[in-house]
């Protein structure tokens, strides 16, 4: 009798353990979903870069870093899918709005997309200009892109 009583407990925790990290998960999906629906989702979170991170890293479709070396093949790849989100570092994100409305830029050597997004200066501060003047120019800070079908 006791054993089926260990097993069963042991079932009831696995069961609840599991319930507990699909819904994590589905939270973290659920902030990367509202941000493609509407960047200024973020605002109203507590740690709202740090947050979009981590469900970006969890439900991406791909991941790219982006440096002076590969941004035409970044932008190239983000043709194939609906959502490009670039992050540098943990204190900017961009929604790129449209690959065709761009303007040169020569620090990056290629044309920037336009893109919507938010600064971290404290608060979140909003932007909507061309990536190159949010994202600012190549460095050495880490700069992420996450494609989202």
């Amino acid at each position: 009798m006791k054993v089926v009583y260990t097993l069963s407990f042991l079932l009831a925790s696995v069961l609840l353990i599991s319930c507990g990290s699909e819904t994590e998960t589905g939270g973290q999906s659920q902030i990367v979903h509202d941000f493609l629906d509407d960047v200024h989702s973020l605002e109203k979170l507590e740690k709202p870069i740090e947050s979009f991170i981590v469900g970006a890293e969890a439900s991406a479709d791909k991941i790219m870093p982006l440096d002076k070396g590969n941004v035409a093949d970044v932008f190239e790849q983000a043709n194939k899918y609906d959502h490009c989100v670039i992050v540098t570092g943990n204190h900017t994100v961009v929604l790129v709005d449209d690959f065709e409305n761009c303007k040169s830029s020569g620090s990056w050597g290629a044309c920037m997309p336009f893109a919507e997004g938010f600064i971290k200066k404290g608060e979140l501060v909003y932007q909507e200009d061309y990536i190159n003047n949010i994202i600012g120019r190549p460095d050495t800070q880490k700069r992420t892109v996450y494609f989202f079908e």
